[in-house]
């Protein structure tokens, strides 16, 4: 931009300024922030309640000592006073409410320490203005417990459930730690077997997840770490099948041998993907006892029915074929 443009645009600004609508606005603008001012004057010359936080700290523990229980970061202070005097806590850091531990330990190996009210009030008073007066202060109980390193080591048990997919299972649920440490009185320590995790809940799982989940907190006592990982692993369902496995016979007398028709049978049934290999013809055992042939005797019958006396671990929908078979028995002489 030259010369004459900048003498041109100096020139349209100050016509702008100096118009009638300008000085209207001014004028406008003039009262309004005079009107404003009055505004504020008279609010804050009110009387507001405010909430005000009081940091809250516990010195001189000493290094043998652990704090179960400790003590609320802040107290919440809800104080009533003039607008004028509240503003002045929005800019200003409260010194914190310091208690020292010497003041309340007891010499016990575990203790419990109640701070009374009164003495809260008394801190609270000293740190706030003189005019303003104290409405409510929370918390209204102030506590903490703490020990000389009594400590245990207790397992975590989940708590919640997990729900698969359909097609899937729950294969397993891990946790890493599998075991926490628990700073608490002996008294805790003795009836406490297992620490317990939040509430954990999972639906329509089909692959594994893992979650950080926290730890169930127990009163007067401090848990080590305080979360742990739940691992939640899922396998999918598979169907198969085991052809020609032989039909075994129970409780016949040395004397009879049992023949069947055929003599062996197919299993069908479902497992877990991860664990199909593990499976195989030998962990199934059908057989036909002589009790059964004794009792389809007695009924008329010709078919004698397959019972599957030992069935793998995960091994779930199980069938047979055939269900029911043609047999045979034998009378057998002994030999000299």
């Amino acid at each position: 931009m030259d010369r004459y443009q900048l003498r041109q645009f100096g020139d349209q600004m100050r016509n702008s300024l100096l118009s009638n609508r300008s000085k209207e606005f001014g004028v406008f603008l003039f009262f309004f922030v005079v009107a404003t001012g009055f505004w504020i004057l008279q609010t804050l010359d009110e009387t507001f309640e405010t909430e005000v936080l009081i940091p809250m700290e516990l010195t001189d523990v000493p290094e043998d000592v652990v704090i179960t229980t400790p003590l609320p970061d802040y107290v919440s202070v809800t104080v009533k006073d003039k607008g004028s005097m509240l503003l002045r806590y929005w800019n200003k850091d409260i010194a914190p409410i310091a208690l020292s531990f010497h003041q309340y330990d007891t010499g016990l190996a575990n203790g419990h320490v109640r701070i009374t009210q009164s003495e809260i009030q008394k801190a609270v008073n000293e740190r706030l203005i003189s005019t303003s007066k104290v409405q409510a202060i929370h918390p209204d109980t102030i506590e903490f417990y703490y020990n000389h390193g009594l400590h245990g080591t207790r397992p975590v048990q989940v708590a919640g459930n997990v729900e698969t997919s359909p097609h899937f299972y729950l294969l397993d649920v891990n946790v890493n730690p599998s075991e926490v440490t628990v700073y608490a009185p002996a008294a805790t320590l003795d009836t406490m077997t297992s620490v317990q995790t939040m509430p954990l809940h999972i639906k329509d799982l089909s692959e594994n997840v893992t979650r950080k989940v926290c730890l169930r907190p127990i009163r007067g006592a401090k848990i080590e770490p305080a979360e742990v990982e739940v691992t939640a692993l899922v396998d999918v369902y598979m169907e198969n099948t085991i052809e020609d496995i032989p039909v075994v016979s129970l409780n016949f007398p040395a004397d009879i041998r049992l023949q069947t028709f055929p003599a062996t049978i197919k299993v069908t049934y479902t497992i877990g993907y991860s664990r199909s290999k593990e499976v195989t013809r030998r962990n199934f055992v059908p057989a036909v006892t002589y009790e059964d042939i004794l009792d389809l005797q007695g009924k008329g019958l010709s078919k004698i029915p397959v019972r599957l006396k030992s069935i793998p671990d995960g091994v779930t929908n199980v069938r047979i074929e055939p269900r029911e078979l043609d047999y045979l028995l034998e009378s057998v002489k002994e030999e000299n």
